[in-house]
């Protein structure tokens, strides 16, 4: 079976579980779902809060009152 360019992503059992649904409502793979989703994913979006999260955790945590 030839490689593919996929890379190990982790998803939670909360949204396994809906991946699971869609792709047996669709009759395809979870893994077409996945493929699907991260497709249409808007990446400039994900990025940005990517960027503000430890921020926004160190804020919690009290360490940008001081």
């Amino acid at each position: 079976m030839a490689q593919t360019q996929r890379k190990p992503v982790y998803v939670q059992p909360k949204h396994h579980e809906i991946l699971r649904r869609i792709a047996f409502e669709q009759r395809c793979n979870i893994s077409d779902v996945l493929d699907a989703v991260l497709e249409q994913a808007d990446w400039e979006t994900i990025t940005q809060e990517a960027r503000n999260k430890p921020v926004q955790r160190s804020m919690k945590r009290g360490g940008m009152d001081q």
